[in-house]
């Protein structure tokens, strides 16, 4: 066995209506005054955040609410908010929503500790060296695992970019994951986030930094993806669904941010920064095609996420075995309505090499386990597109 690390330094706090404890936890940590951001449209209206507000405010915590982060925080947003910070003079922060807001969240905090602006990161022009102050984050989706991981990404709509900045200074001091608000999520944002999710696991399984942590926690991910993504997709109250979702998102999120993520990433980013197409969509849209690329070259690894995802691959030959994790992911991508190419979700096929130029510059690229070139990407996206390249 290679050596290897692991460290998750964000404590987990997990169950249904854990978030009703939220108040006291803060007041044991000595909290008085706390930045609570959230996104501007569904989770701004949850009468989830309002009673985390009243919760606070009644527990006598002075409370500040930033509500305007968008899908795919700009770089204007986390200036914004770095303002905000700094003016309320925040001893602590709450990140309620889903990637966006947690995101965002971790961006501001981390520019406020270390200054300067958040290009001179997303550029490597500066580097993190401190810690912010303490970030809670409270997801409302099932799909990013980004309570539990060291990443954030900012789009930089100027230069038409997403990318992401990760350190681990930036780790969320405390995840609170309670299932019961994940009840009132669209089906159409479950299906994404759901197969957000499902690439986190797939990545970070196949990764080439991958190690048996990560390993073990991807394949339980996948696992509880498989038995419940259409449950909880079509009958959004069904707790156990959202529970099992919920958990499998956060142990998604800590296998990748250890094992990192790949080609898949690498291709969504631009796609949504250029197009607008949201993450979790553009994620499930690459998954299959990436790993077609990865199969044509032999992944051993693909038998055990198509046996992960259900499929029966007792006795097949050992190409067929891998081939079912692409049919799994599939199948269960036509359960969702996710769509099955770019061509569906009206990006022009001659954005293709500019999508692609984008992509070989992602810098978790050479994790993944087939080694791309540009001319590689190229294949993938015209694959994706629905072409032969």
């Amino acid at each position: 066995m290679n050596a290897f690390s692991f460290g998750i330094s964000t404590k987990v706090v997990f169950g249904r209506d854990v978030v009703k404890n939220l108040a006291p936890i803060c007041k044991d940590k000595g909290f008085t005054k706390i930045l609570v951001i959230t996104g501007r449209t569904s989770t701004k209206k949850s009468p989830h955040l309002q009673a985390l507000l009243e919760q606070l405010e009644q527990a006598g915590i002075q409370v500040q609410l930033f509500s305007e982060v968008e899908a795919d925080p700009s770089v204007e947003t986390v200036e914004q908010g770095v303002c905000i910070l700094q003016e309320f003079q925040a001893d602590a922060m709450i990140a309620f929503g889903g990637g966006s807001p947690m995101d965002a969240a971790k961006s501001i905090n981390m520019v406020n500790a270390n200054g300067g602006s958040i290009r001179d990161y997303l550029y490597g022009r500066r580097t993190i060296t401190k810690n912010g102050i303490p970030l809670i984050c409270i997801p409302t989706t099932a799909g990013t695992g980004s309570e539990v991981t060291a990443a954030a990404v900012t789009t930089d709509k100027q230069n038409q970019q997403k990318i992401g900045v990760s350190h681990e200074l930036m780790m969320p001091l405390l995840a609170i994951v309670d299932p019961v608000i994940h009840t009132s999520m669209p089906s159409g944002v479950t299906a994404a986030t759901g197969i957000d999710a499902l690439t986190h696991a797939i990545e970070a399984y196949v990764a080439v930094r991958a190690n048996p942590i990560t390993d073990g926690l991807a394949l339980q991910a996948m696992k509880l993806i498989g038995s419940n993504l259409l449950t909880a997709y079509s009958h959004g109250d069904d707790l156990e669904a959202r529970s099992n979702m919920a958990l499998a998102s956060l142990m998604a999120g800590a296998a990748f941010t250890n094992a990192g993520l790949g080609a898949v990433h690498g291709i969504a980013h631009p796609i949504g920064a250029q197009f607008g197409i949201s993450h979790g969509v553009a994620n499930g849209i690459m998954l299959p095609y990436v790993l077609d690329y990865y199969w044509q070259a032999g992944n051993e690894k693909l038998r055990d996420v198509a046996v992960a995802l259900g499929e029966d691959i007792y006795q097949l030959p050992d190409k067929e075995a891998q081939r079912r994790a692409i049919v799994a992911v599939n199948t269960l991508k036509k359960d969702l309505a996710i769509p099955a190419t770019l061509a569906d979700v009206q990006i022009p096929a001659d954005a293709l090499e500019c999508i692609c130029a984008d992509a070989a510059t992602y810098r978790l690229l050479a994790n993944s386990p087939r080694q791309l070139a540009i001319d590689d990407l190229r294949i993938i996206v015209a694959n994706a597109f629905g072409n032969h390249y």
